[in-house]
């Protein structure tokens, strides 16, 4: 059974303006989302440590947030398509049981949850993975398996397959699988 690692935030709910809406709240200065051109666009406005508070306040009332519309049909097709899905993340390990809970919530199909701040971990027996971070694509590319990803302002200059919606990239995964990349 093929692999495949699905991201959560800003790949399966809109993290974006929630995010926004929180750092404002501390940092009235931080520029608009469309102009987070910078995988770490909070640097200079907030200390690392305040965003990452944020993040993890976020992540513990996961509860409160809807998913992409195409969130479930997207990991349906994945599950039909024969692939084990891992979801992961690079929250704390402590957000564990809220971020299951929202994927149960949502009736979110998935095999596994792993939580880390180096998803490059799982790529070792991994078909594929989905997510926005630049960062963790790069790693993708250098380590030979499938990536895709959500088209934002912070990876939109890079050299990725990156694309509007979740039903996009499920027909993109879909073409890599009939060229058998491995």
């Amino acid at each position: 059974m093929r692999k495949i690692i699905v991201d959560i935030d800003n790949t399966l709910w809109d993290l974006t303006p929630v995010l926004y809406e929180q750092i404002r709240t501390v940092a009235p200065l931080i520029p608009l989302p469309t102009e987070w051109h910078q995988w770490d666009f909070w640097r200079g406005y907030i200390p690392e440590k305040v965003a990452y508070g944020i993040l993890r306040d976020i992540h513990m009332q996961q509860y409160k947030f809807g998913v992409y519309p195409d969130a479930g049909k997207f990991l349906i097709n994945l599950r039909k398509k024969g692939f084990y899905i891992i979801i992961a993340s690079h929250r704390e390990k402590g957000t564990l049981n809220a971020t299951e809970e929202w994927l149960k919530k949502h009736q979110l199909t998935f095999d596994e949850v792993h939580l880390s701040h180096d998803k490059s971990v799982l790529f070792g027996d991994c078909w594929a993975i989905v997510d926005d971070s630049p960062t963790t694509l790069d790693k993708a590319e250098k380590a030979g398996i499938v990536r895709a990803g959500l088209r934002n302002p912070w990876n939109e200059k890079k050299n990725h397959p990156l694309f509007d919606n979740l039903e996009e990239i499920y027909n993109y995964l879909q073409g890599q699988c009939a060229v058998g990349k491995p």
